[in-house]
């Protein structure tokens, strides 16, 4: 009897020192936290591409001067070296405005003075050009008619003395004694210090002496043949 009361008494001292209370017991895991998920923006392309951009409105063509015609020019073509530009000229007003002959034209620096460059009538062995050496003729233009003119230069250096010249500008008059307007247009004439200007012509004229096609705005379209 007494063994069994000690065999008693060491089982219930085991199981209390095993027990623990209900305050000491270990709690289950928490579940791991739930990924955020970045609300998908509406109306943004994916993978980084950019928007569409939407197309700007066409400019307005220039206040109409009192003189009644504007003249722009439009962007030079090049090869190697060679440039050709064609300035091309509006009737804006109400009443037929003719031409005949060349636009008289001086290049401007950066700050508007002429420079030292060397003008004539033609192509001026510069470069063969269709129209270019085309007698003048007469060209009278109504109302949102167009004439064309073009004027063509080497950007070439033939003396490493002399700085290149790069022109800001053209001051253009359609004709001798006619007011003057300004076109802002690099030239980069080299040290080759001259340029050729074509006679006054119509997009409307026979294809012979004539460019190949109608010059589209800010793209020269004189063909070449070096």
């Amino acid at each position: 009897m007494a063994a069994l009361g000690a065999t008693a008494g060491l089982l219930g001292l085991l199981t209390a020192c095993g027990s623990k209370p209900a305050a000491e017991a270990v709690a289950a895991p928490a579940p791991p936290p739930v990924p955020s998920v970045a609300p998908i923006e509406t109306g943004k392309p994916p993978y980084g591409e950019q928007p569409s951009r939407t197309p700007s409105p066409p400019s307005a063509p220039p206040t109409c001067p009192e003189s009644g015609v504007y003249v722009l020019a439009e962007e030079p073509s090049a090869a190697m070296g060679l440039r050709a530009m064609t300035l091309k000229l509006t009737n804006c007003g109400k009443r037929t405005y003719t031409l005949k002959g060349y636009p008289t034209i001086r290049v401007l620096d950066e700050d508007g003075k002429p420079l030292d460059v060397r003008v004539s009538h033609g192509s001026a062995g510069i470069a063969t050009l269709d129209n270019f050496d085309a007698p003048p003729r007469q060209v009278t233009l109504r109302p949102n008619e167009t004439a064309l003119a073009g004027v063509v230069w080497r950007n070439t250096v033939t003396d490493s003395t002399v700085p290149a010249v790069n022109g800001k500008a053209l001051d253009v008059a359609p004709a001798e004694g006619s007011p003057r307007q300004t076109v802002a247009e690099l030239i980069d004439l080299g040290n080759t210090g001259k340029l050729g200007v074509s006679p006054w012509y119509t997009p409307e004229e026979p294809a012979k002496k004539t460019p190949t096609s109608t010059p589209t705005p800010r793209r020269s379209a004189w063909t070449t043949t070096q």
